[in-house]
């Protein structure tokens, strides 16, 4: 398992930090693909720079911001395709494998017809999947906050989801923040189990909170028992990337120093 960073704040420019990311222990780097994080333009050559000159594993969080792949209407349905695909294109290249993608949200309007939602979102994964598989990338399905309205809070809707798609460059992202919200931790630790086997966690962010808020807070800082999720993480074998999703690379760093001394006991 490696760990990586991802700087929450998307109004801010990581280029302000990147450089530091090695030389304080991250082995890799998240970006968010919008606001001051989009990969396009001037940003995309720096992207260029940090891919060719430092070791980072880079991964890819796919726009959210004012998007829905599960809308019902469908020229907001098409536009966040559109989005999702144009920001795995920009971006492919310097991404070693996963493209984070969220399922979707529950509208007034799909709220009332939530089946219809969900064939949204899997009619839309599938695009997006077979897309990101002509570059070599996966997609990692976050599983998200206890917010209502929010798709994918909860195992059984992402294997839902996931089994739907039935594609082979699919898995789950777990966020552990968002799963202590929902108090779904164990069981999205056990996933795969419940789902027999045909979904697999295959990228993971880390933060914490007090088990309401997605706080964002370094880890250590809230009540998730940190201990018992690196146990469930070895249990399962995981070797994919840890991403630390927070508001500063200090906040970074005492998470860092955190996870080292968990994972030494």
């Amino acid at each position: 398992m490696k760990i990586s960073f991802s700087l929450v704040d998307a109004t801010v420019s990581p280029l302000e930090y990147v450089y530091q990311l090695e030389e304080v222990g991250f082995q890799g780097w998240e970006i968010v693909g919008e606001g001051l994080q989009r990969v396009e333009g001037e940003f995309k050559e720096r992207v260029r720079e940090v891919y060719q000159t430092t070791n980072l594993v880079l991964s890819l969080h796919a726009p959210f911001s004012d998007l829905n792949i599960a809308s019902v209407n469908e020229r907001i349905w098409e536009e966040s395709i559109r989005q999702i695909k144009e920001s795995i294109k920009n971006a492919h290249e310097f991404i070693e494998d996963i493209c984070v993608v969220h399922p979707g949200i529950l509208s007034p309007l799909s709220v009332q017809i939530p089946d219809r939602a969900f064939e949204k979102a899997i009619s839309a994964l599938k695009i997006i999947s077979e897309f990101a598989s002509d570059y070599g990338l996966r997609i990692a399905l976050e599983n998200l906050t206890a917010t209502n309205m929010l798709m994918g809070r909860y195992p059984d809707e992402l294997i839902r989801i996931i089994k739907g798609v039935n594609t082979d460059n699919i898995g789950i992202c777990l966020d552990v923040a968002h799963a202590n919200t929902t108090k779904t931790l164990p069981e999205m630790l056990d996933i795969s189990d419940e789902s027999g086997g045909e979904v697999e966690i295959i990228h993971i962010h880390g933060s914490d909170n007090f088990g309401t808020d997605d706080l964002h807070l370094p880890i250590g800082r809230g009540n998730i028992h940190w201990e018992e999720v690196f146990n469930g993480i070895r249990a399962m074998g995981y070797c994919g990337l840890f991403v630390t999703e927070l508001y500063s690379l200090e906040a970074g760093v005492e998470s860092l120093e955190y996870i080292r001394r968990i994972l030494k006991k």
